[in-house]
């Protein structure tokens, strides 16, 4: 071969080797992974004031009477709960009238 073929050889492998490079891609990822379990309301709140020692938070809910009035909230509104759900109103994508009625 002579100094031109073997140049030319080299280049179209070193372009197809280029080429299929950059056509490569990662595998995709598994769908075996479980979702994760959110956490609930006392749950992150009991988190956090474990992540804080030294704040003597139980003393001072005690002495503002947090505990309580979050019972008191509780013992008042059983009748109203938190997945009621909301008053009708216009379908979405329907006109809404906004003028005061007469």
């Amino acid at each position: 071969m002579t100094r031109c073929t073997r140049s030319i050889a080299l280049s179209i492998a070193a372009l197809l080797l280029a080429a299929g490079g950059g056509c490569a891609r990662s595998a995709p990822p598994r769908a075996e992974t479980p979702a994760r379990v959110k956490d609930s309301a006392p749950e992150k709140i009991a988190a956090q004031r474990a992540a804080l020692p030294g704040l003597n938070l139980e003393q001072e809910d005690q002495r503002w009477g947090v505990e309580a009035a979050r019972e008191r909230k509780r013992a008042a509104s059983p009748e109203t709960p938190s997945n009621a759900p909301a008053a009708p109103g216009p379908a979405p994508g329907q006109p809404v009238d906004v003028k005061k009625p007469q």
